[in-house]
């Protein structure tokens, strides 16, 4: 054995127990995930026309899925129906993501419908591969949020109603962005938060919990770059 190889650090991820049960919260939050796409997508075409008609029906919509998912949807899924909340919670998320798609897609005028499909494309890009980077992070290294998680603690409730408002409310120029791109920072910081948990501390039965985490963490972070971008072509 080569001195280099006494003195390297040693570099391994979790063991086979700890695999076995994070392809399982990979399982579901896969399934999450498709299953907020296909609502989203039905919402776009069916429910986010109507209630944009309304002046304050889209967002009191939006407001009232996103509580729902986060709250209401987070006690089911850590009490006794956790399969239910969790497909409840993906039903509120992609109820809420309709509207958005439905801004980005079509609210920038008919002929630019491509343009916002290219959007949303990219920000689905630019979110897997965030998420990628931050699990490989993680995957090898367990790191104290204590900080994250307190700066969360603080933020989780404004920031989710600041994220829905920012959508519906005039926020142009270079504020606007700078509120979107802090949003994207804190989402950011949150599925960090919420991977470090799950890869290292969180129970190997709770794999529902976790996907359940992971996924409303995902999907908070695609919203914000969804949004930055939406900013950056007005």
């Amino acid at each position: 054995m080569s001195v280099a190889n006494v003195y390297a650090p040693a570099v391994s991820g979790p063991d086979d127990a700890r695999l076995a049960f994070l392809r399982k919260v990979g399982l579901y939050t896969f399934g999450g995930l498709s299953l907020t796409a296909i609502v989203a997508i039905v919402s776009m075409f069916t429910v986010a026309p109507v209630l944009m008609q309304f002046r304050y029906g889209a967002m009191l919509g939006v407001l009232g899925a996103f509580l729902f998912s986060n709250y209401v949807c987070r006690g089911m899924v850590y009490g006794s129906m956790k399969v239910p909340g969790f497909a409840l919670g993906m039903l509120g998320e992609g109820f809420s993501f309709g509207f958005l798609l439905f801004i980005t897609v079509f609210g920038f005028g008919g002929m630019n419908a491509g343009e916002g499909v290219v959007v949303v494309a990219k920000a689905m890009g630019i979110t897997a591969a965030s998420g990628a980077g931050l699990l490989a992070y993680v995957w090898f290294n367990k790191s104290d949020l204590s900080i994250v998680k307190a700066g969360l603690s603080v933020l989780g409730l404004p920031m989710l109603v600041l994220m829905v408002l920012q959508v519906f409310l005039p926020m142009g120029g270079v504020l606007g962005l700078i509120i979107c791109a802090g949003f994207v920072l804190i989402s950011g910081a949150a599925l960090l938060y919420k991977l470090n948990v799950v890869v290292h501390e969180m129970d190997e039965s709770m794999h529902v919990e976790a996907a359940f985490e992971i996924t409303m963490a995902l999907l908070v972070l695609l919203w914000n770059i969804i949004s930055l971008l939406n900013r950056s072509r007005r």
